[in-house]
């Protein structure tokens, strides 16, 4: 065999040092993260390794990257259960009436959390959180951990992000071309729009909520049904369209699976920005809530102290493409688009008082507009 070129070594001590860096990095994760735990965090560990796992619903894009790495950190299963936003939601809330819960925790659901804590159908978060690293305020982004609740104790959010982007195929639609929401009205794009069904929740009700919100109801049925938007059951389906071309123009879209065709080396898929209306503020999947009468209580106890620790948020900020609120998490590859931006207000659609008092109205109008 002949001796390696000077660039082949050069390459293969950047991936030695970036190796090197990967196990020091999730061998400080598996050390630090538990610092300053009690004897009682001791104890709830010795009963979760009893139960053995830990039952956790959510995106499919999350299952394998959580999994993995809570098992290198605590030695624990986790049993995924993936599916849309929807599904798993739809599913917990059956689960919860009949009071034979099989999912510990849900990952997204902030809606359908706020009504399962009115109903008394979900298990207080806070009492759990055991661990120094996640109640110290210094950690996270504004001092202190976020809640979509008014009383701070069910609906804790890990991550959150800016979303209420169209996304464009720049092969048809050219730079510059679209820069506000009233541009979406122009004659030439009648037929060329797909949207998330809002009826749906997930980022399509988040979305058109968005707008009903800068602009209106009336811009809603302009826009959604004067303009024929073709409606899509899943955001996955929306950036395939774009890349195949079938439609030039999607709302209600997902980074992870824009920036899956981006890492495939598909080029022709561009994310908005408008000048009337710079984006939602969303928890999505980064909020996480659990029922009453969970099967595994202390290995859900372990999860969600994990969930909430440096290296959980690391592998749910990685899988996820979007920001943690831990000021400690910071990922250079995350998609700009995603990040919210110093100095720019944006709508926060993750508190309990919109969900209370803003949503119904607007859902009401998304129905009215577009029917059952």
């Amino acid at each position: 065999m002949g001796h390696a070129s000077a660039a082949q070594r050069r390459s293969g001590w950047a991936l030695a040092a970036v190796l090197l860096v990967f196990s020091i990095c999730t061998t400080a994760f598996a050390e630090d993260w538990q610092a300053g735990a009690g004897e009682d965090w001791k104890k709830v560990m010795e009963a979760a390794r009893k139960e053995g796992k830990v039952v956790v619903g959510g995106r499919a894009a999350l299952g394998q990257p959580l999994i993995d790495a809570f098992k290198r950190d605590t030695g624990l299963n986790i049993d995924f259960l993936s599916g849309e936003g929807r599904d798993i939601t739809s599913r917990i809330e059956r689960e919860a009436r009949s009071g034979n819960v099989t999912i510990d925790f849900v990952l997204g659901g902030a809606g359908v959390g706020i009504g399962m804590m009115n109903e008394k159908q979900l298990t207080a978060l806070k009492p759990q959180l055991m661990l120094p690293s996640v109640t110290d305020g210094k950690n996270w982004i504004d001092g202190k951990l976020k809640w979509v609740d008014n009383g701070e104790t069910y609906l804790l959010i890990g991550g959150e992000y800016i979303s209420g982007w169209p996304v464009f195929n720049s092969s048809v639609i050219k730079p510059g071309e679209i820069t506000s929401w009233t541009d979406l009205l122009k004659p030439q794009y009648k037929g060329k729009i797909a949207a998330h069904d809002p009826r749906g929740g997930s980022t399509g009700a988040a979305a058109a909520a968005y707008l009903v919100y800068l602009h209106g109801e009336d811009f809603l049925k302009k826009l959604y049904i004067d303009q024929d938007v073709t409606l899509a059951r899943t955001p996955a389906q929306l950036i395939e369209w774009v890349v195949r071309g079938n439609y030039p123009i999607v709302i209600g879209s997902l980074a992870t699976d824009i920036e899956k065709y981006r890492r495939a080396g598909i080029t022709t898929i561009a994310v908005g920005e408008m000048s009337d209306g710079p984006g939602n503020l969303l928890g999505g999947n980064g909020v996480i809530l659990e029922a009453k009468n969970p099967p595994h209580p202390n290995a859900g106890t372990v999860f969600l102290n994990w969930y909430l620790s440096q290296p959980g948020q690391y592998a749910f900020s990685t899988a996820w493409e979007t920001p943690s609120r831990r000021v400690d998490v910071v990922i250079p590859s995350l998609p700009a688009y995603t990040l919210p931006k110093p100095g720019v207000t944006y709508l926060d659609q993750y508190q309990e008082d919109w969900y209370v008092n803003s949503r119904p109205k607007v859902e009401k109008a998304i129905i009215k507009i577009m029917g059952q």
